[in-house]
């Protein structure tokens, strides 16, 4: 009886979880679609290059990444793309179709030249197949923080800006075990494993090391600063890369 209780409760946890990211999806595309018609009835509007900019954030985690990632975009009033919304809309053939309904999946692929993937997986694995047309599309609208999932393996390094933050292992384990009110132990336990979970996926996919400074143009230890400090810094680091102060 008890086990049917807890499959029941994860069952419906599923489903609001489905809802939730379904309707943000959705969401997305609304907006999507009333940009598109405003552009259309009103004056035309000078594209800058921060129109079609977007910065991908790779995180170790418990690095603050993903409260980094949401102040960045809410100082730039720019959409941001969390691990979960992005891999709900690979996964669901609906949303997915809506989003990359103008994938051309030849001219982007080979606009990429600095995309690093394998063509094997590509055509073999509709999941990576999938994320990859859904990263593509978001980073091709512009205007999009992308919150990890291979993101800066993807996309085009000339457009975007690619940041990977981090701290000390031992800042990280004090961090999430005051947060979660655990023990040392079963905080160094699920740090390490979510470190070697997310660099398994690069590896897998990508073939890559996730540690890599090389494949990033701003690594920041934050540490010792602030999550204000860290998005200014980022947002800084974007306006040099365009030679272009950010729109008021």
């Amino acid at each position: 009886m008890q086990s049917q209780i807890i499959k029941e409760v994860i069952a419906m946890s599923y489903a609001e979880e489905h809802v939730r990211w379904e309707g943000l999806a959705n969401n997305q595309m609304r907006l999507w679609n009333e940009k598109e018609k405003d552009g259309q009835s009103s004056k035309p509007h000078t594209i800058t290059r921060w129109d079609k900019a977007f910065i991908t954030i790779s995180r170790a985690y418990g690095a603050r990444g993903f409260r980094i990632g949401q102040l960045v975009a809410t100082k730039l009033n720019w959409e941001i793309y969390s691990k979960n919304i992005v891999e709900h809309i690979a996964e669901t053939a609906k949303l997915r179709d809506q989003i990359i309904s103008d994938f051309d999946e030849k001219k982007r692929l080979a606009n990429l030249s600095q995309m690093i993937f394998d063509p094997s997986a590509y055509t073999a694995d509709k999941y990576y197949r999938h994320l990859v047309q859904v990263i593509l599309t978001l980073a091709d609208h512009g205007r999009a923080v992308i919150l990890g999932r291979g993101a800066n393996f993807i996309t085009n390094r000339n457009k975007g800006l690619h940041v990977r933050v981090t701290a000390s292992l031992e800042s990280r384990i004090k961090r999430y075990e005051e947060k979660e009110r655990v023990s040392y132990r079963d905080a160094r336990k699920k740090v390490v494993s979510m470190d070697r979970e997310r660099a398994d996926f690069i590896r897998h996919y990508f073939h890559q090391d996730i540690d890599d400074p090389t494949q990033y143009e701003l690594v920041i230890n934050v540490e010792e600063l602030t999550n204000e400090q860290v998005a200014d810094m980022i947002i800084h680091a974007l306006e040099i890369k365009l030679s272009e102060k950010r729109p008021e």
